[in-house]
């Protein structure tokens, strides 16, 4: 009978992909992935996917204007969210995407062949599996590497209850 000890496993995770959804509760999954990039030796891409909002057949002139406004700031919030993760000896590069967020990080997972994702859940509620406005579950059951999800507040707690450091 062959034990785990038998089984030499190795793991070898040389990419990381981060998918933020640029709220306050981002730069933390972020800094978190990039601790684990290091950790690990592995390059990190911190991913946004921007969903458009569908606009009617009445739309003007100033609500495109406006729809590019706000995809232009959210893609310099990206840019500085790396820029705020970066650290010597850590390759992170931004990746701004357009479309429906969990196709898209799955596809943008397959074509860099990514190790790992890390994702954040922020809508546990029942009302919010509900709307399925979580996306952490919708990654990992289409994901074509391991996901891992982070939860700052449990993380938090866990410090503080056993004065341990994460």
């Amino acid at each position: 009978m062959q034990t785990l000890e038998d089984e030499a496993v190795t793991i070898a995770i040389k990419r990381v992909l981060v998918a933020v959804d640029l709220s306050d509760h981002s730069a933390a999954t972020a800094a978190y992935a990039a601790g684990l990039a290091r950790n690990f030796g592995a390059s990190l891409t911190v991913v946004h996917v921007y969903e458009p909002v569908p606009v009617c057949e009445y739309a003007n002139e100033t609500t495109f204007t406006l729809l590019e406004e706000e995809r232009g700031k959210l893609k310099k919030l990206l840019e500085e969210l790396t820029l705020k993760v970066r650290t010597p000896g850590l390759v992170c590069e931004p990746a701004f995407l357009v479309g429906n967020p969990v196709q898209q990080i799955i596809r943008f997972a397959c074509d860099i062949q990514a190790d790992l994702i890390v994702t954040a859940s922020h809508h546990r509620t029942f009302l919010g599996r509900l709307l399925n406005l979580d996306k952490a579950p919708q990654i990992m059951h289409r994901a074509p590497c391991p996901v891992l999800v982070y939860h700052e507040k449990k993380a938090r707690a866990f410090q503080f209850e056993t004065g341990a450091s994460l």
